[in-house]
């Protein structure tokens, strides 16, 4: 670098020093992405009951839910999932993916009532 100023440097802390960013002008930076080489399927049954969906893992990469039951599953980051309490809303036959900002904590689930179906889940670690 032909510069003093650190402010003209792209830089990122790694835990114990400041690092240049890795990329180049024609690229941009470069991005490590996390991958999950393990796949773990698991089926709840629907109920008008809170459910745990996942427990917690702090080696959670992702997750994705596919919802089989014939009515609204309401999925809750944390314990005690109900229809006033939860973070996402999965309609009846559709599928859920976690957002790349991975939760690692419990997760739990209700459905609308006690119909048929269940909570098709796939958990990538």
């Amino acid at each position: 670098p032909t510069t003093t100023d650190i402010k003209s440097f792209g830089m990122v802390w790694d835990g114990t020093t400041w690092d240049r960013m890795p990329g180049t002008s024609a690229e941009g930076t470069q991005v490590q992405v996390t991958r999950s080489g393990t796949a773990t399927l698991t089926n709840v049954n629907d109920s008008a009951s809170s459910a745990t969906l996942l427990a917690a893992a702090v080696g959670r990469k992702g997750a994705v839910i596919f919802n089989d039951s014939t009515v609204a599953l309401y999925v809750k980051y944390g314990a005690t999932a109900s229809i006033t309490s939860f973070s996402y809303k999965i309609a009846a036959g559709a599928t859920w993916e976690m957002p790349t900002i991975v939760y690692t904590g419990i997760i739990d689930g209700i459905w609308d009532s006690d119909a048929s179906g269940a909570a098709r889940i796939t958990e990538l670690t």
